[in-house]
């Protein structure tokens, strides 16, 4: 135990200072490493999933090809997810490997609508740079089962035949795009024989580093979104709570991220977390504080009593029921607060201590009280009135799993063995399910001096500041687009990848884009678009943009829907709000909460349909919006469609039909090197002028989703978007040129 020591101030900053010297930061995560991507053992392990971890893969994927059924490489009809694991059985390949190869050739796992040829062709097997598809002998390899078969019994083909001259060898050099690479093991080396291409071997890497090879922080609590069962990530395990006593005793149920089964299924399973903290545990032997995963045993029954636990607290168990758990120090006449207790200091503000066994520990941040120990009871003291205990130098941290941002800073940390590691970009975040309400900010001096972990990567091949990528080429595009718009995006689809963009993240008003979700959720919320629905002047009247109705007239739902989409109609949209969920206030707050779980936690509605200028979003979250409304085909015709007429089922004005073109004028500009595909556009003073499109390159069938946002130039408010489409169309142009 320490000598004792008066508290002050600098005997404060002393004890910091201590704990949290800078250290030099962690390596950031490897960058690709061409000599070696993947092991042998990564390659072999066939037993790592069955064809249900497959199955369960492609559905939380929400894969077109979940439940895509067609003959196998026996002409038997099975579904993908049977092709894939017999492949991966009879050949003896990790039939992750498999799932990986299918989505670098022809992302036939994030495709939602894939041609006959990506499926004819599906892992590119037996197809080369010179070939023909038209070449009877590539011919005879056509078709989803021959593709996935192929794939697999090469792999196996080529570790049974390595004396051959195809195979390229392990530790010999070889010219690869111009550059010479050393293979460190043969299934590297096999992957430079089956894709003899840097940039299709990243992208392998890339993908393969996304989806198996990402793990939380230690101290992440998850939640099936299968059984609703929660788990603790520690020590590169999972550890399931037993009941949730156990749970809120030591994590607010709260910070868990939702996760499905098939990613629980990453970890191996630790000891299951049985009691509440600070249980009192009886064996035949002694009493023990549970502490965590320490068992702390009492002296002796007169210090239980002294301490002022009751013998009803006690519950009895068994040797085994304390398995997994560590011993700790015996708790004595002498212990003062073995469980803790938080102090405030009267006389040094914003100062906070934890007593524990008689040991005074700093704490870090008044937010650590609220994270670390919101169990404890917090009292106020003097210094002078705790100067008689010791304190320790190391101060206490946030606990593991804590996300921290500094304020006026938009970099988020997560705390794991008393470092921050940053988050890598928003990407990160959302793809791990972490939601912004979460997260606390705090001032600088909180994390000035905690050491720096290793970064959080989704993916190892991360867009920089400095240079950005076109497409899967890798190919760097010197000239990023430039423009005055206050916000911009451009992405691949349906991937999501962002290729350029400015202010992505700024919130703004959207105006009619807001309409988008009101589509969604309609749909979502299945209501009969087939039925009649009256308008009511006194409950769907809106300014702007209008269905030109009597009082009592009625449409059907479907061409409400088209009015709202095509047309913009604000009271169209306000008919269905009501429809949906009897008033639009109750249709609002709903598509805020899908949009929380959705992870757009950027974006919030204040109407239904975009009048208001409290509608707001960013680029980066209109991207996944704009993604999951195109997933539903009536939403994704009726955004393509150029002109409609509508008629009225009951017309009191005698006004009968009524007719919209489509207001993207550039869909009437000729000589576009794009087709566009859906498209949603709007105006407000606060908003300007914004709009989403999908288009099409028509050289390459490419697709991607442009974005522009706060446009104040009303009368050309379409110039920058096509300049943007084109430049996407051009550079894709030249790249795909010069690609291999």
């Amino acid at each position: 135990m320490q000598t004792a020591r008066k508290i002050t101030a600098s005997a404060l900053i002393i004890a910091y200072g201590l704990a949290l010297l800078p250290v030099p930061a962690a390596r950031a995560q490897a960058d690709f490493n061409p000599h070696f991507i993947l092991s042998d053992a990564e390659l072999q392990d066939s037993q790592s999933w069955s064809r249900d971890d497959v199955q369960r893969f492609l559905d939380a994927k929400g894969s077109y090809l979940r439940n895509y059924q067609t003959a196998d490489a026996s002409g038997t009809l099975k579904y993908a997810a049977d092709i894939i694991a017999d492949a991966a059985r009879n050949y003896q390949i990790n039939p992750k490997y498999l799932l990986v190869v299918l989505q670098k050739e022809q992302s036939l796992i994030t495709d939602d609508r894939p041609t006959e040829k990506q499926l004819d062709w599906a892992t590119g097997y037996a197809v080369c740079d010179g070939c023909r598809l038209s070449d009877p002998n590539i011919q005879r390899r056509k078709g989803f089962g021959l593709q996935v078969d192929g794939a697999a019994g090469i792999m196996r083909w080529y570790y049974d035949n390595l004396d051959k001259p195809v195979v390229k060898k392990k530790d010999t050099p070889v010219r690869i795009d111009d550059e010479e690479v050393t293979p460190q093991n043969w299934a590297t080396a096999f992957l430079y024989t089956y894709t003899p291409h840097l940039h299709g071997n990243r992208n392998f890497w890339r993908i393969w580093k996304t989806w198996f090879e990402q793990l939380y922080p230690n101290g992440t609590l998850l939640r099936s979104v299968d059984s609703g069962e929660y788990w603790l990530v520690q020590d590169n395990t999972k550890r399931h709570f037993k009941n949730k006593t156990a749970l809120i005793t030591r994590l607010d149920p709260k910070l868990a991220i939702t996760v499905p089964e098939i990613e629980l299924g990453r970890y191996q399973a630790g000891a299951e977390i049985n009691f509440p903290n600070f249980s009192l545990l009886r064996t035949p032997a002694a009493t023990y504080l549970l502490d965590n995963d320490t068992l702390r045993p009492f002296a002796s029954a007169e210090v239980i009593r002294k301490l002022g636990y009751h013998p009803d607290e006690i519950i009895e168990v068994s040797e085994i029921d304390l398995t997994g758990l560590a011993a700790g120090t015996p708790i004595t006449a002498s212990s003062t607060a073995p469980t803790g207790v938080i102090y405030r200091i009267t006389d040094l503000p914003h100062t906070y201590y934890l007593l524990k066994d008689s040991t005074l520990y700093p704490i870090i941040d008044q937010r650590v009280v609220e994270i670390n120990f919101k169990n404890l009871a917090v009292e106020k003291r003097t210094r002078q009135e705790l100067s008689r205990y010791p304190v320790a130098d190391l101060p206490i941290a946030f606990a593991n799993g804590t996300l921290l941002q500094i304020k006026d800073s938009s970099v988020v940390y997560v705390m794991e063995g008393g470092k921050k590691r940053r988050l890598a970009d928003d990407d990160t975040f959302v793809a791990l399910g972490y939601q912004r309400r979460n997260i606390l900010s705090v001032a600088p001096a909180a994390l000035r001096y905690v050491p720096e972990g290793e970064p959080i990567f989704i993916n190892a091949n991360l867009l920089s500041a400095k240079q950005k990528y076109l497409g899967d080429s890798g190919a760097p595009v010197e000239d990023l687009f430039t423009t005055d718009l206050p916000g911009y995006l451009v992405a691949e689809y349906p991937s999501g990848r962002i290729i350029s963009g400015k202010n992505i993240d700024a919130r703004r008003p959207i105006a009619s884009l807001t309409k988008l979700l009101t589509a969604y959720e309609v749909t979502a919320r299945k209501v009969p678009l087939s039925r009649v629905y009256s308008y009511d002047k006194t409950k769907h009247a809106r300014e702007g943009s209008n269905l030109q109705l009597a009082p009592g007239d009625r449409l059907r739902g479907t061409d409400l829907l088209t009015a709202m989409l095509v047309g913009s109609a604000n009271n169209a949209a306000a008919i269905l709000a009501s429809a949906a969920a009897g008033s639009e206030q109750e249709f609002v707050n709903a598509v805020n909460r899908r949009l929380s779980e959705w992870g757009a936690d950027s974006t919030s509605l204040a109407d239904a349909t975009g009048l208001s200028a409290g509608n707001k979003s960013t680029a980066r979250d209109l991207l996944k919006i704009f993604t999951r409304v195109l997933q539903n085909k009536q939403l994704r015709a009726t955004l393509f469609a150029t002109k409609v007429t509508l008629r009225e089922v009951k017309s009191y004005d005698k006004k009968w039909t009524h007719q919209f073109a489509n207001s993207n004028l550039l869909i009437k500009r000729s000589g576009r090197p794009y087709r566009i595909l859906a498209s949603k556009t709007g105006y407000t003073d606060e908003a300007q002028a914004v709009l989403v499109m999908l288009i099409e390159v028509r050289a390459t069938k490419k697709q991607y989703m442009v974005i522009t946002l706060g446009n104040p130039n009303y009368k050309k408010r379409f110039d920058e978007p096509h300049r943007l489409a084109e430049w996407i169309s051009k550079n894709n142009l030249t790249i795909a040129a010069a690609s291999p």
